[in-house]
């Protein structure tokens, strides 16, 4: 999983928001707000992975959309706007592709269905389409015919 913290003289930025929402696979009832540090303004879109601090930690995240598309009624409740000051920067942004629109809107849907923290379905997503390497698991195949070398026992 590579992280890039991309330089904005070379890939041509345009002016983007100073602060952005980022979705945590973590029960949490929604988004946190991080400010866009200027090596990466206009480069972070929606869907996007990044790497985020939380507490003594990094955490991976997804930039999330500022409107969600649940009904008022079943919206969480928003949260006290904080300060620009105090927001945390971002990190850096995880080179993967984006999560789909749809797939976002999806975890909207669920977590509004089931009455989960929308961190909580966006963790099984995450685990669905996982950004870190899979590890080698040794293990035995059974073949209809053994290979004509092989012996039970020793010869005598």
């Amino acid at each position: 999983m590579a992280t890039t913290s991309v330089d904005t003289a070379t890939h041509g930025a345009r002016p983007g928001p100073s602060r952005v929402g980022v979705l945590l696979p973590l029960p949490f009832p929604g988004p946190f707000d991080y400010a866009v540090p200027p090596g990466l303004e206009g480069l972070l879109a929606p869907g996007d992975l990044v790497r985020v601090p939380l507490g003594r930690r990094e955490e991976t995240g997804v930039v999330w959309d500022a409107h969600t598309s649940v009904p008022p009624d079943f919206a969480p409740p928003q949260p006290p706007p904080v300060a620009t000051a105090r927001l945390r920067p971002v990190v850096a942004r995880v080179d993967v592709p984006p999560l789909p629109t749809g797939l976002r809107r999806f975890v909207d849907w669920v977590a509004a269905y089931t009455l989960s923290p929308p961190g909580m379905v966006l963790a099984m997503a995450l685990r669905a389409c996982s950004t870190e390497v899979p590890r080698v698991v040794q293990g035995w195949v059974a073949t209809d015919t053994p290979p004509a070398d092989l012996r039970m026992t020793p010869a005598r």
